[in-house]
């Protein structure tokens, strides 16, 4: 896959990309079906359900997984991707070295999760995450929400969320002139990311829809660990 000078400059100067149809209808079902499958198996390591306080948040019974490929190998085969890894390489500007995998599953009447920094959590630069719709993903069902540009200043400052809509305790304090834009999606489109970008989304307000996503986190291999500075990074709200 050879990305556009176009798609290269967005993402340059906004921050964000997205590149449809990134994997196939087939392909898209398949991961829908096998992820499906594998959390109705039980319990996996690392999973995530949210906060405790809002015991009703559907999160709870579909948890999000992460690090599937770790014990799972077509997560592998997928997070190993060759479109994928292409156009990462190219709008990181270095070779890809994957880091993370989750699995969102964002049931009907979900909480969703506070807009955030990736590096917030990550402490590597560069980062990129790459959000992947298995299924169509819009305002109702709390599509991907972005701040523009956010990426092009430092960390900002971490503060409590609202845990009745995220299923995190955290979120960035967002700059005074942020604007918010949404991002619709089709199965298959993927959201190319700056790990600086504030980015996050809102509750699934449907009764009969999901908004399922496989998400991968990449570094380059001179991507370099930092020291967030005080306030900066999530561990710090608790302190």
């Amino acid at each position: 896959m050879h990305l556009t000078s176009q798609q290269r400059d967005h993402y340059k100067e906004q921050g964000f990309v997205v590149i449809p149809d990134l994997f196939d209808a087939a392909t898209i079902t398949l991961m829908s079906e096998h992820y499906m499958k594998r959390r109705a198996e039980g319990p996996k390591p690392g999973d995530s359900g949210g906060t405790t306080d809002h015991a009703d948040d559907p999160n709870h019974q579909f948890p999000r997984m992460i690090n599937m490929h770790n014990w799972d190998e077509l997560t592998q085969e997928w997070a190993a991707d060759t479109n994928l890894l292409n156009a990462t390489q190219q709008l990181l500007d270095d070779t890809p070295v994957l880091l993370q995998t989750m699995l969102y599953f964002k049931p009907p009447g979900a909480r969703g999760q506070a807009l955030h920094q990736d590096e917030q959590y990550i402490t590597i630069n560069p980062l990129i995450g790459v959000w992947v719709a298995l299924d169509t993903s819009d305002e109702a069902v709390g599509r991907m929400v972005v701040i523009p540009r956010s990426h092009q200043d430092s960390l900002f400052r971490v503060e409590a969320a609202n845990t009745a809509i995220s299923f995190t305790g955290v979120q960035a304090v967002k700059p005074e002139d942020a604007e918010e834009l949404g991002i619709d999606m089709s199965p298959g489109d993927a959201l190319f990311f700056d790990g600086k970008v504030i980015h996050g989304s809102y509750m699934n307000k449907t009764h009969d829809r999901w908004r399922r996503s496989f998400i991968c986190h990449y570094k380059g291999e001179n991507s370099q660990q930092f020291q967030p500075v005080e306030g900066t990074h999530v561990s710090h709200l608790k302190k």
